[in-house]
Order: C-alpha cells, then structure tokens, then sequence
C-alpha cells in the first residue's frame, strides 16, 4: 500500500503561542512537557493563544499539542515536535513519531467522508492496514458502526452536545479487536473527540479537536 502522506510535508507551526510568530525555544519546551508529561502544561489559555486548529493527544501518559495548516478540507496534516498525525474527517490514517506508526486510508464510499453523523447502524466495511516498521502491510481491519444517542461532552471550559458512534474493529490477522468511540457534532459530522486504538500494543489514542480552523472551541 502506498504511503498517503504528500511528498511536501507541512513544517510546524505554533503562530500565536505567547505571543510568538515563530516556534520559540519557550513554545518547543513547552512542547516537550506536553509529550512527556507527567504535569500537562496545556492550559485553555495556551490553547487560545495559537492562532491555528488545534488538536490534542493523550496516548498513555504522554500528551502533546498538535497544529495544522489551518485548513480543513477533510485530510488534515497535525503536527507537534517530533510526531505527525494525519487525520481524514476525523479518522486517523497515517502516524510519524509515534511507538508504532499506521497507514490506514480510507476506502471508496466511507461513512468517514459521508459524515459519521449519518452512518447506518450495524454498517460494516473493511479497510487495509499497513504497519511499515513491522513490515506487515495490507492487513484487513474490519469495522462495524452503531450508532448511539447525544451525550455532553466538555473540553476547553465548554460544554458540548455530541452524538456518539462506536466503531468496532477486527483485525484477524493480528488476533486484534477494539472499539473506537467517536464524539460528532450532530449536524456536520464533525468529529470533536475520538479514541482511537491504531495498534495492538499500544494504549488507546484520545483526541480532541480542541480548535477549529475557524478558530473556534
């Protein structure tokens, strides 16, 4: 399977954090807590001070602050220090930096690009799946979606009214199955919160879209 990554990757970007233009050595810093913790120094203030999308990370006990470009047309590119997510509508489908890195595109017709808000309860599809550091590529993940009811949700001080879908998920060739939660907004699909099990070994993945390329919570 072909990396889905593009060949110009986008340079990180923290404009706005403190104040700052670029990426300073106090904004890098902060950066390297975040990823090895164990006290977070990801305020709701550091989160509005940077003016781009922002998406948080919490795998395990490490956390980081990702950003994007700034645009949103679906396949969105976020960045920290040292590692790389790419997310396509809310999904994760390729990683960098990370204990063990996944290629996981999405296939033709996926509910993800149709907006997760208007899945069909007990849709099932089946993606490949390629682990490059393990050499294991074109390995099957079958999902299957149920649908569940509006749950409040708070991040960045608010409170947000979010529909919840599960994702089931079964990878026979590595014995592996896991439920993946999603948290939508109910009319645009847009996936605010998710957890997200991207390799057998390894802790779930928490996200949160924490801001919007338009810059809001």
């Amino acid at each position: 399977m072909k990396t889905i990554l593009p060949a110009v990757v986008l340079g990180m970007a923290m404009a706005g954090l403190a104040g700052c233009n670029s990426l300073t050595g106090d904004a890098l810093q902060t950066m390297r807590l975040a990823i090895t913790g164990p006290e977070s120094p990801i305020t709701v203030e550091r989160v509005r001070a940077v003016s781009a999308p922002v998406l948080l990370a919490q795998l395990g006990v490490a956390e980081a602050m990702l950003i994007s470009n700034g645009g949103y047309s679906g396949l969105v590119e976020w960045h920290g220090v040292t590692e790389m997510l790419l997310t396509h509508h809310g999904r994760v489908t390729q990683t960098a930096g990370m204990p063990a890195d996944i290629i996981a595109p999405l296939v033709t017709a996926d509910p993800f690009a149709a907006g997760l808000h208007t899945v069909a309860d007990g849709l099932e599809v089946t993606r490949l799946v390629d682990y490059p550091a393990l050499h294991r590529t074109g390995l099957r993940q079958h999902a299957r979606y149920k649908r569940g009811r509006l749950e409040k949700v708070e991040f960045m001080g608010e409170s947000h009214q979010l529909l919840r879908i599960d994702e089931v998920i079964r990878m026979p060739e590595l014995g592996f199955k896991a439920t993946n939660q999603y948290w939508v907004e109910p009319d645009t699909g847009l996936v605010r919160r998710s957890t997200q099990y991207i390799a057998p070994d390894l802790p779930p993945l928490h996200l949160t879209l924490a801001k919007t390329a338009g810059g809001q919570p």
